[in-house]
């Protein structure tokens, strides 16, 4: 599921700029969820409680918090999410690159230049990171974003949703890794495989996800985990 942001505190601007997210997403045939936050401080109250999103909206002059605060604030915990500014005001334009935001849309929004932008950022980071996972009889198709991690349970594979749902896998780990794209799934420990992409903190003996799971590192694995994690920290 393609999981959107929109942060607006102007209520004539966000009713619309959602419907036209509806629209693009429907248009598209996009598996999605919208959460809209009418602050800055609604959203980041969901995101410190391990809320992530794929696409993040964010109008940039609000109260408190303003956008460009907020994204640096996002950027120390998430490097993947895709950040789109959408502001009356040009003047943040340059401070956008300090964020990797991937587009800086002027009011009021302009819904094709959106629907490029959400197309080419749901086929180059989710449409083909899907995992099929064998679960007894079945084979499930499940997104690679929505992954925390797999871990060995006695004699079975259990999978680990950003959620907090599980699914019981067949087969054993090492055949689960083969499998897996090596760029995002490291091997952390003998019994653990972690999406580093749902990790926000690592040390050399634990790592820590989104959703608050804490994942042993064992020595064998640390500094490989270490410098994979550091490398797709700075990938956009």
């Amino acid at each position: 599921m393609y999981k959107v942001a929109l942060c607006e505190d102007e209520q004539a601007f966000f009713e619309a700029q959602e419907k036209i997210c509806r629209d693009i997403l429907e248009k598209l045939n996009i598996g999605y969820s919208i959460s809209v936050f009418e602050s800055s401080a609604a959203f980041w109250t969901a995101f410190s409680k391990g809320a992530r999103y794929d696409l993040i909206l964010l109008d940039i002059i609000m109260d408190k918090i303003n956008g460009m605060e907020l994204a640096q604030k996002i950027r120390g915990y998430d490097s993947d999410a895709a950040i789109v500014f959408i502001t009356s005001s040009p003047e943040f334009a340059m401070q956008s690159y300090d964020v990797s935001a991937l587009h800086y849309l002027m009011k009021p929004l302009n819904g094709d230049k959106l629907e490029e932008i959400v197309k080419s950022d749901y086929e180059r980071r989710f449409r083909r990171q899907f995992i099929i996972i064998k679960s007894g009889t079945q084979n499930l198709r499940i997104s690679a974003s929505d992954i925390v991690c797999f871990e060995n349970v006695g004699r079975r594979v259990m999978l680990t949703l950003t959620d907090g749902g599980t699914v019981d896998c067949s087969g054993k780990l090492t055949e689960i890794w083969e499998g897996l794209p090596k760029e995002t799934f490291i091997r952390c420990h003998v019994g653990y495989i972690v999406n580093l992409k749902n990790i926000k903190k690592l040390t050399r003996t634990e790592a820590v996800s989104v959703s608050g799971k804490t994942i042993p590192v064992s020595r064998v694995y640390s500094q490989a985990a270490q410098t994979t994690f550091m490398k797709q920290m700075w990938e956009v």
